[in-house]
């Protein structure tokens, strides 16, 4: 029987008719229960006082609205005791008291309101036929009431941007069952002490290595074990070697000078110096010997240049005469940030001139576009239509640009209209890219990134010892090798390298937690994962992300919610 399907057999329900219209369908029923029992004395009567119509909506039908017309029989209580003279009989099996929605278009609309935003589950259920306001579906989401909160045996902490650089939260993962425990709404030392002292019973932390996170911890769990994230870990080692590399500029323009012939022994210290200085000191005698006129534009970056030496020089002065980082970053009006690279640096760091951030869709022309410039092709239009032909789809624009640039590099026509050929500008690879190079493993590097590690290696013989280092510790990392981590501190800190030095200081402060995170399992990696999630729901919400709604989409539908049983 149809009307079997449609609703719970209990509550004996007959269709008395069907009303299909343009905008909606209306479904007319009427309980064929001869009698109904009080709700406050839950004594049967089957005594008719009056009745009424109640007109709650159902799931959609065929992309239709879908409107229910009950018919409701209000009796007399016969108990003399009884506080009520009459009641109307409930469908509790279909519907609650008072409800204007049906249990299982309620679970709809409650379980779209979880997986996607408001305004997009308003759009997606009118489609659908079940037509409702994206401010209803928010109430839907505050008024569900949360699952318990089991305390996790162990725990993942990490943080998470409201605005980037800005405020940050918390997010607590269960590393056990991969779901969200809580969010908390900043990473202060303070309010982890006290999730962790409401939840007692985490018996392992994986965290962040941040300060706050290393404090609250040890506050709130004392007893806990402390396990310092592995991706943590190698992300502090890549930074170390990109502070390292930022004093290093010859090393960015060794890695993209391609001319250079690729040795396969390295060299020694001087060979290394006079092989990739030699272009350095030519231009240096050059400027010696003349003063070219300055454009307006390398007036005012060597004027910047200075400022920056000067305060630099500053910095490190007032630090000799014994003022503390953060009487310096009051007296120079500098954040303290900033004087702490000030003093970690040996020389000023400057940016390397000619460096492009992010990639390019020429990348994959690069050659092409090289060759036919060389073979006197100088017509950008020309171009862009060859390497269209190839796939390219960028705009005209790209390859104008790029052949402007490679005009400027033409000398100029001599009496008999004739050009030299002019030697190509070596533009210096950025930090972060030259210091993948020392990072990644020798197996993941292409034939072109080990011939530009090669020359990054005879540039500068401390930066060969750091690769040395840098590797040492990525193997001991991925292997969890712990019985290797204290030698591996000790040649740190003979090595005079100030970066990777100030890098073991952080670890030796943190040596428990990390000799746990090379010799336990867990990782934050799936508190990451989480993150990511997290992230994906803050940018669905279209400005309506209050932290009260934000958290409850983040802690998901409760776990066996479910809607009273029908069929």
């Amino acid at each position: 029987m149809v009307i079997d399907i449609l609703f719970p057999n209990e509550i004996l329900l007959h269709i008395d008719n069907v009303i299909s219209t343009e905008t909606r369908v209306v479904i007319e029923l009427f309980s064929v229960q001869p009698t109904a029992a009080c709700p406050r004395c839950q004594r049967e009567s089957a005594r008719q006082h009056s009745h009424y119509y109640r007109f709650p909506a159902d799931l959609p039908l065929v992309g239709s609205p879908v409107r229910l017309q009950i018919r409701v029989r209000r009796f007399f209580c016969d108990n003399e005791i009884c506080q009520k003279r009459t009641f109307a009989e409930q469908f509790l099996s279909l519907l609650a008291k008072r409800a204007r929605r049906t249990y299982r278009l309620t679970s709809l609309l409650e379980q779209i309101a979880f997986e996607v935003s408001a305004e997009s589950g308003a759009r997606i259920l009118s489609w659908m036929g079940a037509m409702v306001s994206p401010d209803s579906l928010l109430r839907l989401v505050r008024t569900i009431p949360e699952s318990e909160v089991k305390t996790p045996r162990v725990l993942g902490v990490d943080d998470w941007a409201k605005k980037k650089g800005q405020s940050y939260g918390t997010i607590l993962v269960n590393l056990e069952t991969h779901q969200v425990v809580d969010i908390l709404p900043d990473r202060s030392a303070e309010t982890i002490t006290k999730w962790l002292q409401e939840h007692p019973g985490v018996e392992v932390i994986s965290r962040d290595r941040g300060t706050d996170y290393i404090r609250g911890v040890t506050d709130g769990a004392p007893n806990a074990i402390q396990i310092a994230d592995r991706w943590h870990l190698l992300k502090n080692l890549r930074e170390a070697v990109e502070a390292l590399l930022a004093d290093k500029p010859v090393c960015l323009k060794a890695a993209a000078n391609k001319l250079e012939t690729h040795q396969t022994e390295p060299a020694t210290n001087e060979t290394a110096a006079s092989v990739d200085v030699s272009g350095i000191e030519a231009a240096g005698a050059m400027s010696e010997n003349s003063t070219p006129l300055l454009t307006q534009a390398e007036a005012r970056k060597q004027a910047r240049h200075t400022r920056k030496q000067e305060r630099f020089d500053l910095v490190h002065k007032m630090h000799e005469q014994g003022f503390s980082g953060r009487e310096i970053s009051r007296q120079m009006k500098m954040s303290a940030r900033t004087v702490k690279q000030y003093l970690q640096a040996d020389s000023c760091r400057f940016y390397p001139e000619g460096v492009r951030r992010g990639n390019s869709k020429l990348d994959a022309y690069q050659s092409y576009l090289e060759e036919r410039w060389q073979a006197g092709c100088h017509n950008a239009t020309r171009l862009w239509r060859e390497i269209c032909q190839q796939g390219f789809d960028g705009s005209r624009g790209l390859v104008a640009n790029w052949a402007a640039a490679e005009r400027k590099l033409l000398p100029k026509a001599n009496k008999r209209g004739k050009r030299a050929p002019a030697p190509r500008k070596i533009i210096p690879w950025s930090i972060g890219r030259t210091a993948w190079l020392l990072v990644k493993r020798d197996a993941d590097l292409d034939q072109e990134e080990k011939h530009a590690l090669e020359r990054v290696k005879q540039a500068d013989h401390m930066v060969t010892y750091a690769y040395q280092l840098v590797q040492t510790f990525q193997e001991m990392v991925r292997e969890q090798q712990v019985e290797k981590l204290i030698p591996w501190l000790n040649d740190v800190a003979t090595s005079g390298i100030v970066a990777l030095v100030s890098f073991a200081n952080g670890v030796r402060r943190d040596m428990a937690a990390v000799k746990n995170a090379l010799s336990l399992p867990w990782s934050n990696g799936q508190t990451e994962g989480q993150v990511n999630r997290l992230k994906f729901i803050k940018r669905q919400m279209y400005g309506r992300a209050n932290f009260d709604l934000f958290r409850r989409r983040v802690l998901g539908y409760p776990t066996g919610r479910c809607s009273p049983a029908f069929t």
